[in-house]
C-alpha cells in the first residue's frame, strides 16, 4: 500500500514537472517506478534521435532537457544516459521497456499522453514527423492503449504547439517570446545587461551551465540537496537561454 501511495505522489509530481504547471514541484522518491519510467522514456528519445543515422546537438539539447525536468542527477542520470543510447540500437527492444513503464503510468493516464507528446515533440525538431517515426510512435501509443486515429490526433496537437514556440524552418528558431519583465529576468538569471552583443549570449549560457550543471557537481560527491538546487539553476538557464534566442532571433 505505502509503494502505491509513494509511486501516486511521485506520478503526480512529475507530470506537473513534465507539463510545465508546476517545474520546480518537489520530486519524492520514485523507486522502481522512476527507474521503469525513466528508462522507457530515454530509450524511446533514443531511437528516434538516431532514427536518420544522426543525433544532432539539437536532440541531445532536448533530452537533457528532459532530465533535468525529471531531476535525474547522478546515478540516476547516467542510466537515463545510458538508455539513451542503448535506444539508438535498432536491436533494443522497446516495446519491452514501454510495456514496464506502462504498468507504472496506466493506459491512456494523463502522464502517459504527456510521454507521447514529449515523444512526438523530440520528433518534430528534425521537421515534420516522418513515416518511420510515425510508425515507431503509432506502436508507442497502442500499447498506452490509444488507436491510430488518437494517435494522429496528439502527434497534430503536438505539432501545432510545437511550431508555436517554433518558426516553421530548418534551423528551428525559437519565437519571440511576449513579456518585458519575462525578458529582464532571463537577463537577470545570466548575469548579463539588456544592451549586451548577441555573441555573449551563448558564451554566457556555457559559462553558467559549466557552474551550474548537475554534471559538473556530481563528479565532486556534493550532497544531494546541493545537486537538486543545482538541477533547477540549470533549468533556470536553459529557459533564459531560449527566451533570449528567440527575443533576437538566434540561433540555439
Amino acid at each position: 500500500m505505502l509503494t502505491a501511495l509513494t509511486s501516486k505522489s511521485y506520478r503526480k509530481a512529475l507530470f506537473n514537472r513534465l507539463s510545465g504547471f508546476s517545474a520546480a514541484a518537489e520530486l519524492p522518491a520514485g523507486g522502481r517506478a522512476e527507474q521503469r519510467l525513466s528508462r522507457a522514456m530515454f530509450m524511446v528519445l533514443g531511437r528516434i534521435a538516431k532514427m536518420d543515422g544522426r543525433v544532432t546537438q539539437k536532440e541531445i539539447d532536448y533530452a537533457d532537457q528532459i532530465m533535468l525536468r525529471m531531476a535525474l542527477i547522478a546515478e540516476k542520470r547516467r542510466e537515463a544516459i545510458a538508455a539513451y543510447d542503448q535506444g539508438k540500437h535498432p536491436d533494443a527492444d522497446l516495446s519491452e521497456s514501454v510495456a514496464s513503464a506502462v504498468k507504472v503510468m496506466g493506459r491512456r493516464s494523463a502522464l502517459a499522453k504527456l510521454f507521447l507528446q514529449i515523444q512526438c515533440e523530440a520528433a518534430y525538431l528534425k521537421g515534420n514527423l516522418r513515416l518511420k517515426d510515425k510508425m515507431l510512435l503509432r506502436d508507442v501509443a497502442e500499447q498506452f492503449g490509444y488507436s491510430k486515429s488518437e494517435f494522429l490526433a496528439i502527434a497534430s496537437a503536438t505539432q501545432s504547439e510545437h511550431y508555436q514556440r517554433f518558426d516553421a524552418n530548418p534551423r528551428g528558431e525559437f519565437m519571440k517570446p511576449q513579456g518585458r519583465s519575462f525578458l529582464q529576468n532571463a537577463y537577470r538569471v545570466l548575469q548579463l545587461e539588456p544592451g549586451v552583443e548577441d555573441g555573449e549570449i551563448r558564451r554566457a549560457y556555457l559559462r553558467m551551465m559549466s557552474r551550474y550543471h548537475p554534471d559538473k557537481l556530481a563528479s565532486k560527491d556534493a550532497s544531494e540537496d546541493v545537486l537538486k538546487q543545482a538541477q533547477e539553476n540549470a533549468m533556470a538557464i536553459r529557459s533564459a537561454y531560449e527566451a533570449l534566442c528567440g527575443f533576437r532571433k538566434l540561433r540555439i
